[in-house]
């Protein structure tokens, strides 16, 4: 089990927040500061894995069709592609950090710490491990602060590896979706590339030649999504992205499928927690000054 000294827990206020800081030079990585109380995730995907931790308060989410309660101290570990909710437990909410390494950097990771059989695959999606704990909240104040590169990348290699270690299945799983049929990854690819336009059922239907009733019922239970929260996951990833680099808020509610600003910005809080505004706006950079 892990203190309250462990997690360094914050209070809990009577608004919500959250920030992200990006920093390029530590291999791409976000790291998020969040205090939710009446935020709730719908059902949605992330091409990254996420590493979350419970900073004060306690936490509900759902995933391969169950559901959990984390408590303070307690990290949260979920794959790339894995459909998961998450809400407060209680009236009060609760503070929450995370990060989101790319599957490339895990695999990295992965090789160099000498474990074999492709991308690390995490079957339980809480631990309370004190160590592990130390670990990340060590992490997380250095990606936040104004730490060098050095410090950053050496204590997030650290911290994977270990998690990796101690958590990772003896053998790990590739993230494909090995039991999806082609006609679903099909689906999935089309999806993926054609965000931005006004995908229908029908024409997904005609792609892989399945009635419109069947795409959606095998979309659903292979992908643990339905087509259209799946589609949306995606368009709000790209526009996480192109908001970073800069871009105007109506233009990237446009580029990425959406009707229009409001809808995007419902759409886009009710997924990440604040609106795109909100976002750009306390998302800062941090990185090594230049020499």
């Amino acid at each position: 089990m892990v203190s309250q000294e462990d997690v360094n827990s914050e209070p809990l206020t009577a608004r919500e927040w959250a920030r992200m800081v990006s920093r390029p030079d530590v291999y791409g990585l976000e790291a998020l500061s969040a205090r939710f109380i009446r935020h709730r995730d719908p059902r949605h995907v992330h091409e990254f894995y996420v590493f979350g931790m419970i900073a004060a308060g306690q936490q509900t989410f759902s995933t391969r069709r169950a559901r959990h309660a984390t408590a303070t101290g307690g990290l949260i570990i979920l794959n790339p592609d894995e459909p998961h909710t998450g809400e407060p437990a209680t009236e009060t909410g609760f503070t929450y950090k995370a990060i989101y390494p790319s599957a490339e950097l895990m695999g990295q990771v992965a090789s160099q710490a000498g474990v074999r059989g492709g991308l690390p695959f995490f079957s339980g999606p809480i631990t309370y491990d004190g160590a592990l704990t130390r670990r990340f909240l060590s992490l997380h104040r250095a990606l936040v602060s104004p730490e060098t590169r050095l410090a950053g990348e050496t204590l997030l290699v650290g911290f994977l590896a270990a998690v990796i270690r101690r958590c990772a299945d003896a053998r790990p799983a590739a993230l494909d979706l090995p039991g999806a049929s082609p006609a679903i990854l099909t689906t999935r690819d089309y999806l993926e590339a054609h965000y931005g336009e006004p995908v229908s059922l029908d024409e997904l239907a005609r792609l892989v030649s399945i009635s419109p009733y069947h795409l959606a019922r095998l979309f659903t239970a292979q992908m643990g999504i339905p087509p259209h929260a799946y589609l949306e996951s995606v368009r709000i990833r790209q526009a996480r992205r192109l908001l970073t680099l800069g871009r105007p808020i109506l233009e990237v509610a446009l580029s990425t499928g959406f009707a229009d600003q409001s809808h995007f910005t419902r759409r886009f809080k009710r997924t990440v927690g604040v609106p795109p505004g909100d976002f750009v706006k306390h998302r800062k950079i941090v990185q090594d000054p230049p020499r």
